[in-house]
């Protein structure tokens, strides 16, 4: 199963309505619904405490019989949290995460978190824009993509040791990157696919090809 998050930051609606018919079940997190709403959707879920969502497109998609989760503004979860938490809770085993990075840089990081919590219930996740893509790896990643995109390998919460990757330009074999420093930006890949394993700790992935 195939969750589909739509979050309330940068995104590109012409390429989320590319995405949408390989997704199981559709999520909005809060002012994420507009994105439906333009895209001429109907999500399964609707989740937030609704303080940045357009009052006429939760009215509109309550005439329209989704399901509607709110939550008061005083909580100890993110909308984009609780999405994630209902993907789970529906058995999705892949949760991608549309328009998770935005201005605000706190919320940018914490939707990032959320790939950490996604992984640790067993499933797949990241986060996805026209033309970059967010994961986190504690084990092996295949990535997909064309030769010459960029793919940035950074440490997250800790050193991350064993690093061995195949088809990238900087070849890495069971390196070493410390928490902190960029040491794996802006690799390049030199085919349409490439592997990254590590054996201890977890990286961030990022790929981001030219649109």
């Amino acid at each position: 199963m195939r969750a589909l998050i739509i979050a309330h930051g940068i995104g590109d609606v012409n390429y989320l309505k590319e995405l949408l018919p390989s997704f199981d079940t559709v999520i909005c997190a809060d002012g994420g619904a507009e994105y439906a709403y333009k895209c001429g959707i109907l999500p399964h879920y609707l989740i937030g405490d609704f303080d940045s969502i357009n009052n006429d497109i939760l009215e509109y998609f309550k005439l329209k019989k989704v399901k509607i989760e709110k939550y008061p503004q005083n909580k100890d979860f993110t909308d984009t949290e609780l999405c994630v938490y209902k993907a789970l809770e529906e058995k999705c085993n892949e949760i991608i995460i549309f328009a998770g990075i935005g201005s605000r840089i706190d919320h940018s990081l914490g939707n990032i978190g959320l790939l950490h919590i996604i992984k640790s219930f067993g499933a797949d996740g990241c986060i996805i824009s026209e033309n970059q893509t967010v994961y986190i790896c504690n084990d092996i990643l295949i990535l997909k993509g064309k030769k010459g995109d960029l793919v940035s390998i950074i440490p997250f919460g800790g050193d991350a040791k064993g690093i061995t990757t195949e088809g990238l330009q900087y070849s890495l074999k069971d390196d070493t990157i410390k928490f902190g420093y960029p040491t794996g930006i802006s690799n390049v890949m030199t085919d349409d696919i490439c592997k990254i394993k590590i054996s201890s700790g977890e990286i961030l992935v990022i790929k981001q090809s030219e649109i």
